[in-house]
């Protein structure tokens, strides 16, 4: 709970000086029948654009249904390229329960478009590992975001991962425009 508070606490101090826009959501995640570990992942994303580049920074928990959870934070940035915007970051991972703590790169690439009230949104990202003992982890995702208010949206998002780590998920969230 520290680690997510500390997290939370960091991003809303980093977003309330430079956010475009901060979201919080909430996915209940599936993991693969081998693992059998499934949990609640928690994430708060703030995003904010700075010398043309639009960057963004996740802090996301995992509590896992058995007990035990997992906690990273990423930060990525990327540059629009039309209506792809390819991006690369980096993640620091504290393992299972704290008790591995590693660091990784990302490479990825996102794209949205309105149709209609919504704004649709899809992409995928890898972990680039600095090291090959590592968990490797390939995520696609896509979602809708419908806006309540000019600044106000909700969010109902999926996501799916292969590789070392196998989840599916499904959540819904909030996010607010500055």
């Amino acid at each position: 709970m520290k680690k997510t508070l500390l997290s939370i606490a960091l991003a809303l101090g980093f977003s309330s000086a430079q956010a475009n826009w901060i979201s919080y959501d909430v996915d209940q995640v599936k993991a693969d029948a081998k693992s059998g570990s499934d949990s609640t992942a928690h994430y708060f994303r703030a995003g904010f654009n700075a010398l043309g580049m639009q960057n963004m920074l996740q802090a996301r928990t995992a509590s896992f249904d058995g007990g035990g959870m997992v906690h990273s934070v990423e930060l990525t940035s990327g540059k629009s390229m039309g209506m792809v915007t390819p991006f690369i970051g980096i993640g620091h991972d504290l393992g299972y329960n704290g008790a591995k703590a590693f660091q990784y790169g990302l490479i990825g690439a996102s794209t949205g478009m309105k149709l209609g009230p919504v704004y649709a949104y899809a992409g995928g990202k890898t972990r680039l590992n600095f090291n090959d003992t590592n968990p490797k982890q390939t995520v696609g995702f896509l979602g809708v975001s419908y806006p309540l208010t000019k600044t106000v949206s909700v969010n109902v998002g999926y996501s799916k991962s292969i590789q070392d780590i196998k989840e599916t998920a499904l959540g819904m969230g909030v996010r607010v425009g500055f």
